[in-house]
């Protein structure tokens, strides 16, 4: 059974959209070299386009092939790097969602 993630994040105040897109960029890098991502069927992130107030700043989904491709995904050592480094010390706000389909 296929898995999708979805998470959210709304940015701590000052953040600018340089720094978001360096984000963008550093998890696009690591997505498209696909290495330990076996089971990663689609990715997809980026800002909120700002339609409807009181929306989360900026979204990841990825569906994966089953479970254990998630937790690879999740678990990965670039993957937690650059939420270290780059995303957690901007975090004012994080929701995230895993189902199955």
């Amino acid at each position: 059974m296929a898995v999708t993630h979805v998470v959210t994040f709304t940015w701590v105040e000052g953040t600018s959209t340089d720094t978001v897109a360096g984000i963008l960029a550093a998890l696009q890098e690591w997505i498209d070299r696909k290495e330990g991502l076996d089971g990663l069927e689609s990715w997809q992130a980026g800002s909120d386009i700002g339609v409807n107030e009181g929306n989360a700043a900026f979204a990841v989904s990825a569906t994966f092939t089953d479970r254990d491709a998630y937790l690879r995904y999740r678990d990965h050592p670039e993957h937690k790097r650059i939420i270290a480094e780059q995303i957690a010390p901007l975090i004012a706000a994080r929701s995230a969602v895993q189902f199955d389909h």
